[in-house]
């Protein structure tokens, strides 16, 4: 993420700046509609960043095409572009990427929904069934999975661990501006 005070910097450098306890303090103790508009808030960040980890470092190019922290529209600011492009480009697995669509597919539900929508609506539940990453761990972890939100849960914590960590791996693949 790029902060108004250091503007020169095009994505972080420290997984810190994240405030991991925060987010996961927050997260687990909202409603289910805040905690999926929440959790894909920092899912689309840190696409956002690890995209950004990836291109070259010219933080008013990456910005016109990303879109700044600050919510401008550009090419690639919506959750579903930077999934597309993550995913385009080899940041992520296609394990991820189909999680994540079904992530975004969930909180549109949610985000756009007056009221009464919960993990137990079917389109939810079929949702929150088709994710993948519940799945490999359902037979050792049975206790930690057994609601539908349970699964978002977990789901959601497992890709922002895996997308820091990536953040991290990527910076030291950054792509650099060629010469004339």
């Amino acid at each position: 993420m790029v902060t108004e005070t250091d503007s020169s910097k095009i994505s972080r450098t420290n997984l810190d700046e994240y405030k991991w306890k925060d987010f996961f303090d927050e997260f687990q103790k909202e409603s289910p509609r805040a905690a999926v508009i929440i959790s894909c808030a920092f899912l689309d960040s840190l696409l956002r960043d690890l995209i950004c980890s990836f291109m070259v470092e010219d933080v008013k190019k990456v910005n016109e095409l990303l879109g700044s922290e600050d919510g401008s529209e550009a090419p690639l600011s919506s959750f579903s572009a930077r999934i597309k492009t993550a995913y385009c480009l080899g940041l992520i697995t296609k394990k991820e990427f189909d999680d994540l669509n079904l992530i975004r597919k969930i909180r549109n539900r949610f985000a756009h929904r007056l009221h009464g929508y919960s993990f137990e609506k079917q389109e939810i539940i079929d949702w929150c069934n088709s994710l993948q990453t519940p799945i490999m761990f359902k037979e050792v972890l049975p206790s930690v999975l057994k609601s539908y939100r349970d699964r978002y849960v977990f789901t959601v914590s497992m890709l922002v661990n895996q997308l820091g960590l990536r953040i991290l791996s990527t910076q030291r693949k950054r792509l650099t501006i060629l010469k004339a």
